[in-house]
């Protein structure tokens, strides 16, 4: 498809010897090249340039009038820096002076005259070839914008399927966990392959890319990395469930590697909320043995939660060590979790199913208790209960409405 692409090139010859354009048309027309113009006035060539707008042109250096030196300088303005134009020069001066002015002048390469037809014939191809190619990767802005589009409705489409399914399979625990482990393994090999082929795209057109298609790229890999993490979060709760997760127990110092890297990650969100952060703890390390992962998952949902719902007050994070391990407790002073929901907070339900167990339909405060419980249980604390269970890690709750509620987490499992 190339070769018959480069065939509809538009072709200008400048020479001053009408012989000389016999013999580079004839072989030209031969070849089956069907777009050429030529020329024996120098002096046309700007007009003749404007009006054909050619793709590669032979430009003779020795003519009267106007030499091709002059010419290439003149050309210099319509030919725009970052568009490649081939010019093959025609010269019996084969000079090195000759050929560096030429070369600075904008030439792309030389014939020797008088012509070896089968050399002519090899260099117009390769430099239409090259030409046809830097073309291509001029248009890869336009196609990249819209395949940044495209891939980005893709993504966002995905994404509310995703919610919906999650919603129509909620009644049930394992088909909803099958559906989700299903729907997560979907969403994240297109997501990763958008994401792949954007930044391979990105490395293709690095010298040419525009501060606005950086921009494109920048969002929609955001975007991606964004819908990783969400997939990566449903993904565990339906592994849990089903029992396919597996995990790595190691050593590791839960002071420095989950709690400092947790609070460095809280801290601006609790200064913006106007809140007072408390950390209390005598313990230089707190070496344990667990899953890493799963154990970072905990307090992530943990400390989310108690930011989420404190609107005034304190959260504090204390450790301390005894004969039954190392404690942690995350205390807050939110709104608290309800009588009624503690025994059934570690089964995930709907909020349609909590029907008229909430205590005031018209009670502001019962509404938000009831979307804590349902936002802890539903994918909170069931995940912290189970992630609890798989590193031997005891976990209690003590909750007050209005008042606050303190989550203790006993570390068995130290070094």
């Amino acid at each position: 498809m190339i070769n018959s692409r480069l065939k509809d090139a538009n072709i200008l010859i400048v020479d001053d010897q009408q012989a000389n354009i016999d013999v580079l048309t004839g072989l030209l027309e031969f070849k089956e090249y069907t777009h050429l113009k030529t020329t024996t006035d120098s002096r046309l060539v700007v007009s003749l340039f404007k009006d054909f707008k050619p793709d590669l042109i032979l430009l003779d250096l020795m003519m009267p009038h106007i030499d091709g030196f002059l010419i290439l300088e003149q050309l210099k303005e319509f030919i725009p820096a970052e568009t490649y134009l081939p010019i093959l020069v025609l010269t019996a001066d084969v000079t090195p002076d000759a050929k560096q002015i030429a070369l600075s002048g904008g030439a792309s390469d030389f014939l020797s005259k008088p012509f070896d037809l089968i050399e002519v014939e090899l260099r117009i191809k390769n430099l239409l070839k090259t030409r046809y190619l830097h073309q291509q990767l001029e248009n890869q802005n336009l196609i990249l914008e819209e395949k940044v589009k495209e891939r980005t409705k893709e993504l966002e489409k995905t994404n509310k399927d995703l919610i919906l399914a999650i919603e129509k399979t909620e009644q049930s625990d394992q088909l909803k966990s099958e559906f989700l482990r299903q729907m997560s393994h979907e969403m994240r090999s297109p997501t990763n392959a958008v994401l792949s082929f954007t930044n391979l795209l990105r490395e293709e057109m690095l010298q040419k890319i525009t501060p606005d298609l950086l921009e494109y790229f920048n969002g929609i890999d955001s975007a991606g990395q964004k819908l990783i993490r969400t997939v990566d979060l449903i993904l565990n709760v339906s592994e849990m469930q089903i029992s396919t997760n597996k995990p790595f127990f190691g050593e590791f110092d839960l002071l420095k590697e989950i709690i400092g890297k947790i609070m460095n990650e809280e801290k601006k969100i609790i200064e913006n909320k106007g809140l007072k952060f408390n950390f209390i703890s005598a313990l230089p390390e707190a070496m344990i043995v667990g899953d890493q992962y799963s154990i970072y998952q905990i307090f992530v949902n943990l400390l989310g939660n108690a930011i989420k719902y404190t609107k005034k007050g304190d959260i504090s994070i204390s450790i301390s060590k005894d004969e039954q391990g190392i404690n942690v407790t995350i205390e807050d002073t939110g709104i608290g979790i309800s009588v009624e929901f503690m025994e059934l907070m570690y089964n995930p339900i709907s909020l349609g199913e909590m029907g008229d167990s909430r205590r005031n339909e018209g009670d502001n405060l019962g509404l938000a208790l009831v979307k804590k419980y349902c936002d802890l249980n539903g994918i909170g604390l069931a995940l912290v209960k189970r992630y609890c269970d798989l590193n031997g890690i005891t976990f209690t709750v003590e909750s007050k409405e209005v008042v606050g509620t303190k989550f203790t987490l006993v570390f068995t499992r130290t070094k």
